[in-house]
């Protein structure tokens, strides 16, 4: 029980001084122990070492800043990594995805107090998500590209809240395009790529998929073609909801792939490839008793 106490104490100061440059040796002078001690008690009652837990914490401060629209060398700076690429190898290290890809796909709430018996459940994800591994082939997407600044723009939760977000209207593209693209298969896709990381800049493709070879020949001047690589990908499906609970629905699978999934599995982004969102008939509502879902791909690779 004294234990507790001295970790659940260590959890506070740490919270209370997170831009602070936190060692353990403070943090054992002001608990009265020594800093072997501190260190060993710490590993044993919350599974990490005092140094990782701070780091991890830290990040989990930055998430927050970062989905608010903060710069990302602002935000490296205000925890106390010197540099850009350092904070991006530590996020990266803690999470498995880079912080430009969570700025424009995940809102972070704000941290609130650790309380220790939740400890393990804060660090590795309360949410257990279970996706499908695909290992796809290269495929073709066809649509229209329109360039975005964070944070006027910060997440692509999913596409109706998105298109709403920067007054886009959908219908008219997609309806040209599906009457163009008549032989592929019908099915949607909407691509982020061209992130810069400074400057909060983004690539934002709402497309269809082409695979008929006859349809290859009416693509159009004003269009954007895209090959996306083949590759193993984690697929996540939205729960089939209500049409009203769509865009809730898709905004928390992204949050928790990148808040809980991602951070705790044994796969990493791969920074090569392109997440993308999938939708084909069953985001039809109309056609569905009112109801819709769809697909969430995830480029991974093993850690």
């Amino acid at each position: 029980m004294e234990d507790n106490r001295l970790i659940q104490n260590i959890l506070d100061i740490i919270d209370n001084r997170i831009t602070e440059r936190i060692t353990p040796q403070e943090l054992a002078e002001e608990s009265s122990y020594s800093k072997f001690h501190l260190n060993r008690v710490f590993s044993r009652t919350t599974g990490m070492s005092l140094m990782v837990y701070i780091s991890r914490r830290k990040l989990q401060y930055a998430l927050y800043d970062l989905s608010c629209g903060e710069k990302i060398l602002d935000v490296a700076l205000k925890y106390g990594f010197e540099t850009h690429a350092g904070f991006t190898k530590a996020f990266k290290r803690c999470f498995g995805y880079p912080p430009s890809v969570y700025r424009i796909h995940a809102i972070s709430n704000q941290p609130t107090r650790i309380e220790l018996n939740e400890l393990q459940t804060n660090i590795s994800g309360g949410i257990h998500m279970n996706p499908e591994f695909v290992e796809m082939q290269p495929f073709t997407v066809v649509g229209y590209t329109s360039r975005h600044t964070m944070p006027d723009v910060r997440s692509t939760h999913d596409i109706p809240l998105y298109w709403e977000t920067i007054d886009m209207d959908c219908a008219e593209p997609l309806t040209r395009l599906h009457d163009i693209f008549k032989k592929s298969k019908h099915c949607e896709y909407t691509v982020c790529f061209d992130i810069d990381p400074l400057t909060g800049e983004f690539t934002y493709l709402l497309g269809v998929g082409v695979d008929n070879p006859d349809d290859y020949s009416r693509i159009a001047p004003d269009m954007f073609e895209m090959k996306m690589p083949g590759g193993l990908y984690a697929k996540f499906t939205t729960t089939l909801v209500e049409n009203s609970k769509h865009p809730e629905n898709v905004r928390d699978t992204w949050k928790n792939i990148f808040d809980n999934w991602l951070p705790a599995s044994a796969y990493e982004f791969d920074e090569k490839r392109y997440d993308f969102e999938y939708y084909d008939e069953r985001d039809h509502s109309w056609q569905n008793n009112d109801m819709a879902q769809m697909d969430i791909y995830i480029p991974v690779k093993k850690r």
